[in-house]
This record gives structure tokens, C-alpha cells and sequence, in this order.
């Protein structure tokens, strides 16, 4: 995890209750043409939460490797450079950047207010949660989760 697993959080959301909120916002002119924040049901999780809920599902003692955020920095560096001379890396340069910012800023509503992320400002939707989904793999395994064509590694 990035530095002390607290960079970021977020209200993660199950496929099938993005795909129900989406459905929802077909039917509803007020949502119409918006940008429209959403997360699942419950309070904002960061990546330390989210490992520490999965080792006590598992029933291990959590264990970590904490790796400073700014080696992202080094290696995108490196990256952006190297494909100045091989162009073929300039996407892995970007899929760095993009993932640098996954790591560091919290996928939840910014408040205008306070400048901060916003848990409560996150609008909740959904019933089905993190810790039921992490259950259910850690019974059934991961059947259905295939990204296909949409596989990075």
C-alpha cells in the first residue's frame, strides 16, 4: 500500500448497483445530462480499511508493505523519459500517471467549502457492500470477475 494506506478513500460501488443507479438516471430528467457523483452504501473506506477488513475475513493478523508514494513519482519520471527515445512506453507512462492519482486522491465528492474529500457529501447508494463481496469471493472464489479485453496485467 502507499504510504500509511490513509492517501485516499472511497465508496466502493458493486456492478450491479452502478448499473441499477445508471438505469435509475435514464428514467429521470433531473439527472439528465449531469456529471453525478455516486458511491455504494457505507461510510468512505481507505486502502488500510479496506486490507484490514479483508485479513479479519480471512482470519490473519494484517500485514503490510508500505511503499512511499513518491516512488510512483520516480518511476513515471523515468517512464516519460524513456519514451522520448521509445515511443512504445509512453503508455505505460500514462497508465503511471493514471495510477498515481488512484493512489492519492479519494474518489468522493470535494467539498467547495473546506477543500476536503467528503464522505457525507458522497451520495450512498446501493445494498450490496465491500465486506459481502469479499465474503463471497473468499467462499466462491473469483468466478465472474473476468475483465477480458479490459485486463491491464
Amino acid at each position: 500500500m502507499f504510504g500509511d494506506g490513509k492517501l485516499c478513500a472511497c465508496k466502493p460501488i458493486s456492478e450491479e448497483d452502478l448499473a441499477s443507479f445508471i438505469a435509475d438516471c435514464i428514467s429521470d430528467q433531473q439527472k439528465a445530462n449531469k456529471v453525478l457523483p455516486i458511491g455504494g452504501p457505507g461510510k468512505a473506506l481507505t486502502p488500510l480499511e479496506q486490507g484490514e477488513m479483508l485479513f479479519r475475513l480471512l482470519g490473519r493478523e494484517p500485514r503490510f508493505l508500505r511503499v512511499p508514494i513518491q516512488i510512483m513519482d520516480g518511476v513515471i519520471w523515468v517512464l516519460d523519459g524513456l519514451a522520448k527515445v521509445f515511443p512504445g512506453l509512453e503508455d505505460a507512462a500514462e497508465f503511471g500517471k493514471i495510477g498515481r492519482y488512484y493512489a492519492s486522491e479519494s474518489m468522493l465528492v470535494l467539498d467547495p467549502e473546506t477543500g476536503e474529500y467528503s464522505d457525507d457529501k458522497t451520495p450512498s447508494y446501493g445494498k450490496d457492500t465491500l465486506e459481502q463481496f469479499f465474503e463471497k469471493v473468499i467462499r466462491e472464489g473469483m468466478a465472474g470477475q473476468e475483465l477480458g479485453e479490459q485486463t491491464i496485467f
